[in-house]
């Protein structure tokens, strides 16, 4: 029970993160969240002691908790990890849609950045809009068919699954985000392979400017 209590606290407080519930550089009660999310100190601990160990938020010994802000050499192991991965993606996918036009992770892919463009305002929840953004990067990883690459997009490492990072004092408009997609969809469709990995690169050198 206490893991499933864990574990019900830690999806909790991963929603909150994507949702934008939290502010770069304010601290957080604990007792004050458990409060809040109608659950007991103990699960929300365990489950803010785990988003810690995975570098998402910041525990400070009888303060509280912040999110987590990354260094620079964190930032750059977390380009490297995204592209080796999106990068050797994007340019297979690439090369399989020149063969088959009709691939349907790029169809997906086209269907998300129609959808992404109607919720570029800033008054559409946050949550709507990086839903969108995080399942083109899936649509990425999904492609190659392996399950153990599609595994990798729940790892910490790589920039996927990082609302944190859009929600900073330099944070990216979402306008930015959606061209860079629809950069990379550009060359995809037009068989252009240099050009593809080229936007997935300049993608992740925009998210390194955050820092």
């Amino acid at each position: 029970m206490a893991d499933l209590l864990k574990d019900i606290a830690y999806d909790k407080l991963r929603k909150m993160i994507a949702q934008g519930k939290f502010e770069y550089g304010k601290i957080y009660s604990l007792n004050a969240l458990a409060a809040d999310m109608e659950m007991s100190r103990t699960p929300v601990r365990d489950a803010i002691q785990k988003l810690g160990e995975q570098r998402r938020i910041d525990v400070m010994a009888s303060r509280g908790f912040c999110l987590h802000v990354m260094t620079q050499e964190e930032m750059e192991f977390h380009r490297h990890f995204s592209n080796a991965i999106e990068c050797y993606c994007i340019q297979k996918l690439t090369l399989d849609y020149m063969k088959d036009p009709g691939n349907v992770h790029v169809a997906r892919m086209q269907q998300l950045l129609a959808d992404m463009e109607k919720v570029l305002t800033e008054d559409t929840p946050f949550a709507e809009y990086f839903i969108l953004d995080q399942e083109f990067h899936a649509a990425i990883i999904d492609s190659l068919d392996n399950a153990y690459f599609s595994e990798l997009k729940n790892s910490p490492d790589g920039f996927y699954d990082h609302p944190e990072l859009q929600l900073t004092d330099k944070k990216i408009s979402r306008k930015v985000i959606y061209n860079l997609h629809k950069k990379i969809l550009n060359a995809v469709c037009s068989g252009d392979v240099h050009g593809a990995v080229q936007a997935m690169i300049e993608h992740s050198d925009v998210m390194m400017g955050v820092f």
